[in-house]
Protein backbone atom coordinates (compact mmCIF):
# COMPACT_ATOMS: atom_id res chain seq x y z
CA UNK A 1 0.00 0.00 0.00
CA UNK A 2 1.26 3.49 -0.80
CA UNK A 3 2.15 5.82 2.03
CA UNK A 4 -0.86 7.92 2.99
CA UNK A 5 -0.51 11.37 4.52
CA UNK A 6 -3.65 12.53 6.30
CA UNK A 7 -5.05 15.99 5.57
CA UNK A 8 -8.19 16.82 7.54
CA UNK A 9 -10.54 18.63 5.18
CA UNK A 10 -9.89 16.43 2.19
CA UNK A 11 -10.52 13.12 3.96
CA UNK A 12 -13.47 13.70 6.33
CA UNK A 13 -16.00 12.83 3.63
CA UNK A 14 -13.98 9.86 2.38
CA UNK A 15 -13.76 8.51 5.91
CA UNK A 16 -17.55 8.14 6.04
CA UNK A 17 -18.00 6.57 2.61
CA UNK A 18 -18.92 2.95 1.96
CA UNK A 19 -16.88 -0.16 2.73
CA UNK A 20 -13.64 1.26 1.23
CA UNK A 21 -12.08 -1.96 0.05
CA UNK A 22 -13.16 -4.19 2.93
CA UNK A 23 -10.37 -4.27 5.52
CA UNK A 24 -7.45 -1.99 4.68
CA UNK A 25 -9.07 1.13 3.26
CA UNK A 26 -11.39 1.69 6.26
CA UNK A 27 -8.29 1.98 8.43
CA UNK A 28 -7.04 4.82 6.23
CA UNK A 29 -10.40 6.55 6.56
CA UNK A 30 -10.11 6.25 10.33
CA UNK A 31 -6.63 7.75 10.18
CA UNK A 32 -8.17 10.84 8.60
CA UNK A 33 -10.68 11.24 11.42
CA UNK A 34 -8.15 10.58 14.17
CA UNK A 35 -5.65 13.04 12.70
CA UNK A 36 -8.31 15.74 12.78
CA UNK A 37 -9.26 15.13 16.41
CA UNK A 38 -12.55 13.60 15.28
CA UNK A 39 -13.66 11.85 18.47
CA UNK A 40 -17.10 13.32 19.11
CA UNK A 41 -18.48 11.01 21.78
CA UNK A 42 -21.14 9.69 19.38
CA UNK A 43 -20.59 5.93 19.37
CA UNK A 44 -22.44 3.79 16.81
CA UNK A 45 -24.50 0.96 18.33
CA UNK A 46 -23.09 -2.53 18.50
CA UNK A 47 -24.06 -4.39 15.32
CA UNK A 48 -26.52 -7.25 15.55
CA UNK A 49 -25.05 -10.71 15.93
CA UNK A 50 -25.59 -12.91 12.86
CA UNK A 51 -27.73 -16.00 13.39
CA UNK A 52 -25.74 -18.78 11.75
CA UNK A 53 -26.47 -22.49 11.73
CA UNK A 54 -23.77 -24.53 13.42
CA UNK A 55 -23.41 -28.12 14.56
CA UNK A 56 -20.65 -30.38 15.76
CA UNK A 57 -19.10 -31.67 18.97
CA UNK A 58 -17.29 -28.47 19.96
CA UNK A 59 -20.23 -26.20 19.16
CA UNK A 60 -22.59 -28.54 21.04
CA UNK A 61 -20.28 -28.57 24.08
CA UNK A 62 -20.11 -24.76 24.14
CA UNK A 63 -23.88 -24.46 23.89
CA UNK A 64 -24.34 -27.00 26.69
CA UNK A 65 -21.90 -25.05 28.89
CA UNK A 66 -23.59 -21.77 28.02
CA UNK A 67 -20.30 -19.90 27.59
CA UNK A 68 -17.73 -19.25 24.87
CA UNK A 69 -14.29 -18.86 26.46
CA UNK A 70 -12.02 -16.56 24.46
CA UNK A 71 -8.40 -15.69 25.16
CA UNK A 72 -7.47 -12.05 24.47
CA UNK A 73 -4.50 -9.89 25.39
CA UNK A 74 -6.06 -7.15 27.52
CA UNK A 75 -2.99 -4.90 27.30
CA UNK A 76 -3.62 -3.61 23.78
CA UNK A 77 -6.13 -0.74 23.53
CA UNK A 78 -8.28 -0.16 21.57
CA UNK A 79 -8.39 -3.81 20.49
CA UNK A 80 -8.57 -5.40 23.95
CA UNK A 81 -8.07 -3.79 27.35
CA UNK A 82 -9.58 -3.33 30.80
CA UNK A 83 -11.96 -0.39 31.31
CA UNK A 84 -13.26 0.09 34.83
CA UNK A 85 -12.10 -3.45 35.57
CA UNK A 86 -14.06 -5.06 32.70
CA UNK A 87 -12.79 -6.27 29.30
CA UNK A 88 -13.45 -3.80 26.49
CA UNK A 89 -12.32 -3.09 22.95
CA UNK A 90 -12.82 -4.16 19.35
CA UNK A 91 -11.71 -7.77 19.90
CA UNK A 92 -13.85 -8.10 23.03
CA UNK A 93 -16.96 -6.89 21.22
CA UNK A 94 -16.24 -9.20 18.30
CA UNK A 95 -15.91 -12.12 20.72
CA UNK A 96 -19.25 -11.06 22.25
CA UNK A 97 -20.90 -11.18 18.82
CA UNK A 98 -19.47 -14.67 18.21
CA UNK A 99 -20.89 -15.84 21.53
CA UNK A 100 -24.27 -14.22 20.95
CA UNK A 101 -24.47 -15.91 17.55
CA UNK A 102 -24.10 -19.23 19.39
CA UNK A 103 -26.70 -18.25 21.96
CA UNK A 104 -24.23 -18.21 24.85
CA UNK A 105 -22.39 -15.62 26.92
CA UNK A 106 -18.71 -14.77 26.44
CA UNK A 107 -15.95 -15.15 29.04
CA UNK A 108 -12.75 -13.30 28.16
CA UNK A 109 -9.55 -14.78 29.60
CA UNK A 110 -6.68 -12.29 29.76
CA UNK A 111 -3.80 -14.01 27.97
CA UNK A 112 -0.50 -12.55 26.68
CA UNK A 113 -0.85 -14.02 23.19
CA UNK A 114 2.84 -13.73 22.30
CA UNK A 115 3.58 -16.17 25.13
CA UNK A 116 1.35 -18.94 23.70
CA UNK A 117 3.54 -21.68 22.24
CA UNK A 118 1.56 -24.94 22.40
CA UNK A 119 -1.61 -24.15 20.49
CA UNK A 120 -4.91 -22.90 21.85
CA UNK A 121 -4.81 -23.09 25.67
CA UNK A 122 -6.94 -25.90 27.10
CA UNK A 123 -8.99 -23.52 29.26
CA UNK A 124 -10.37 -21.54 26.27
CA UNK A 125 -12.26 -22.29 23.08
CA UNK A 126 -10.59 -19.67 20.87
CA UNK A 127 -7.85 -17.08 20.80
CA UNK A 128 -8.73 -13.68 19.32
CA UNK A 129 -6.28 -11.04 18.14
CA UNK A 130 -3.65 -13.42 16.81
CA UNK A 131 -1.02 -11.78 14.58
CA UNK A 132 1.83 -13.38 12.59
CA UNK A 133 4.35 -12.78 15.38
CA UNK A 134 2.21 -14.92 17.68
CA UNK A 135 2.62 -18.52 16.64
CA UNK A 136 -0.62 -20.10 17.86
CA UNK A 137 -1.07 -23.55 16.34
CA UNK A 138 -4.63 -24.33 15.32
CA UNK A 139 -7.25 -23.42 12.73
CA UNK A 140 -7.15 -19.70 11.88
CA UNK A 141 -10.00 -17.61 10.53
CA UNK A 142 -9.69 -15.23 7.62
CA UNK A 143 -8.39 -11.82 8.78
CA UNK A 144 -11.08 -9.68 10.38
CA UNK A 145 -8.85 -6.61 10.57
CA UNK A 146 -5.54 -5.56 9.02
CA UNK A 147 -3.25 -2.66 9.79
CA UNK A 148 0.21 -1.24 9.23
CA UNK A 149 2.40 1.07 11.27
CA UNK A 150 1.62 4.78 11.56
CA UNK A 151 3.63 7.91 12.33
CA UNK A 152 2.46 10.36 14.99
CA UNK A 153 3.87 13.89 15.07
CA UNK A 154 2.83 17.37 16.30
CA UNK A 155 0.58 19.18 13.87
CA UNK A 156 2.65 22.36 14.10
CA UNK A 157 5.77 20.55 12.84
CA UNK A 158 4.23 17.51 11.20
CA UNK A 159 6.23 14.70 9.66
CA UNK A 160 4.43 14.36 6.34
CA UNK A 161 6.11 11.27 4.91
CA UNK A 162 8.33 8.36 5.80
CA UNK A 163 11.29 10.27 4.36
CA UNK A 164 10.61 12.98 6.92
CA UNK A 165 11.86 10.67 9.68
CA UNK A 166 15.42 10.67 8.33
CA UNK A 167 17.88 11.92 10.93
CA UNK A 168 15.21 12.43 13.61
CA UNK A 169 15.11 10.85 17.05
CA UNK A 170 11.88 8.84 16.87
CA UNK A 171 10.13 7.29 19.87
CA UNK A 172 9.28 3.61 19.42
CA UNK A 173 8.47 0.74 21.77
CA UNK A 174 11.31 -1.74 22.19
CA UNK A 175 10.71 -4.95 20.24
CA UNK A 176 7.91 -3.46 18.13
CA UNK A 177 7.62 -3.37 14.35
CA UNK A 178 8.11 0.38 14.58
CA UNK A 179 11.79 -0.07 15.40
CA UNK A 180 12.54 -1.52 11.97
CA UNK A 181 10.37 1.10 10.24
CA UNK A 182 12.27 3.92 11.97
CA UNK A 183 15.66 2.39 11.26
CA UNK A 184 14.85 1.72 7.59
CA UNK A 185 13.77 5.36 7.24
CA UNK A 186 17.11 6.57 8.56
CA UNK A 187 15.76 7.68 11.93
CA UNK A 188 17.37 7.17 15.34
CA UNK A 189 15.04 5.07 17.52
CA UNK A 190 14.54 6.25 21.10
CA UNK A 191 13.19 3.16 22.84
CA UNK A 192 10.31 3.13 25.31
CA UNK A 193 8.81 0.22 27.22
CA UNK A 194 5.23 0.68 25.95
CA UNK A 195 3.83 2.14 22.70
CA UNK A 196 1.71 4.57 24.72
CA UNK A 197 4.90 6.00 26.24
CA UNK A 198 6.29 6.65 22.76
CA UNK A 199 3.10 8.45 21.72
CA UNK A 200 3.02 10.46 24.94
CA UNK A 201 6.55 11.67 24.19
CA UNK A 202 5.19 13.34 21.06
CA UNK A 203 2.17 14.86 22.78
CA UNK A 204 4.37 16.22 25.56
CA UNK A 205 6.94 17.70 23.18
CA UNK A 206 9.74 15.29 24.12
CA UNK A 207 9.91 13.65 20.66
CA UNK A 208 9.50 14.94 17.09
CA UNK A 209 7.70 11.75 16.04
CA UNK A 210 6.71 8.25 17.11
CA UNK A 211 6.00 5.05 15.17
CA UNK A 212 3.60 2.41 16.46
CA UNK A 213 0.85 0.01 15.38
CA UNK A 214 -1.86 1.98 13.60
CA UNK A 215 -4.70 0.96 15.99
CA UNK A 216 -2.73 2.31 18.96
CA UNK A 217 -1.88 5.52 17.12
CA UNK A 218 -5.50 5.98 16.00
CA UNK A 219 -6.81 5.54 19.52
CA UNK A 220 -4.26 7.96 20.96
CA UNK A 221 -4.64 10.63 18.27
CA UNK A 222 -8.45 10.54 18.49
CA UNK A 223 -8.19 11.64 22.11
CA UNK A 224 -5.39 14.20 21.78
CA UNK A 225 -5.86 17.34 19.69
CA UNK A 226 -3.15 18.90 17.56
CA UNK A 227 -1.47 15.72 16.35
CA UNK A 228 -0.91 14.56 12.78
CA UNK A 229 -1.03 10.92 11.65
CA UNK A 230 0.63 9.40 8.61
CA UNK A 231 -0.51 5.85 7.81
CA UNK A 232 0.34 3.10 5.37
CA UNK A 233 3.82 2.53 6.82
CA UNK A 234 5.49 -0.88 6.86
CA UNK A 235 4.11 -4.34 6.23
CA UNK A 236 0.40 -5.16 6.48
CA UNK A 237 -0.44 -7.19 9.59
CA UNK A 238 -3.57 -9.42 9.66
CA UNK A 239 -5.52 -10.14 12.84
CA UNK A 240 -7.34 -13.48 13.10
CA UNK A 241 -9.20 -15.83 15.43
CA UNK A 242 -7.62 -19.25 16.08
CA UNK A 243 -9.42 -22.34 17.41
CA UNK A 244 -8.06 -25.77 18.24
CA UNK A 245 -7.14 -28.03 15.34
CA UNK A 246 -9.59 -30.52 16.86
CA UNK A 247 -12.52 -28.09 16.49
CA UNK A 248 -13.25 -27.75 12.75
CA UNK A 249 -16.94 -27.20 13.49
CA UNK A 250 -16.13 -24.15 15.62
CA UNK A 251 -13.68 -22.91 12.98
CA UNK A 252 -16.39 -23.12 10.32
CA UNK A 253 -18.83 -21.27 12.57
CA UNK A 254 -16.35 -18.47 13.31
CA UNK A 255 -15.56 -18.04 9.62
CA UNK A 256 -19.26 -17.93 8.72
CA UNK A 257 -19.97 -15.24 11.33
CA UNK A 258 -16.98 -13.14 10.24
CA UNK A 259 -18.00 -13.39 6.59
CA UNK A 260 -21.57 -12.33 7.42
CA UNK A 261 -20.35 -9.40 9.54
CA UNK A 262 -18.12 -8.38 6.66
CA UNK A 263 -20.94 -8.69 4.14
CA UNK A 264 -23.52 -6.66 6.08
CA UNK A 265 -21.14 -3.96 7.34
CA UNK A 266 -21.01 -5.15 10.95
CA UNK A 267 -17.20 -5.18 11.01
CA UNK A 268 -17.24 -1.64 9.67
CA UNK A 269 -19.53 -0.51 12.49
CA UNK A 270 -17.25 -2.16 15.02
CA UNK A 271 -14.31 -0.23 13.58
CA UNK A 272 -16.28 3.01 13.84
CA UNK A 273 -17.01 2.27 17.50
CA UNK A 274 -13.27 2.09 18.19
CA UNK A 275 -12.07 4.80 15.77
CA UNK A 276 -10.30 2.27 13.54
Amino acid sequence: MALVTIWCARHRAAARSSWLRRLVMPALAALALAACGARTGQVPPLPAAPHMKAAGPTVDRIRHAGVLRVAADLSYPPMAFLRDGAPAGFDVELATLLATSLGVRVAVVDTPILTISDGVPVDVDAVIGVVPRAVVAGLPSDPYYTWQQAILSPGRSAVKSLDGLRGLHVAVAAGSLGVAVAQDAGAIPDLTYLPEEALAAVAQGRARAAVADAPVVLDYAAGHAGLRVVGGVGATVPRVVVVSKDAPDLASFVSAVLHELDRDGGLGRLRERWHL
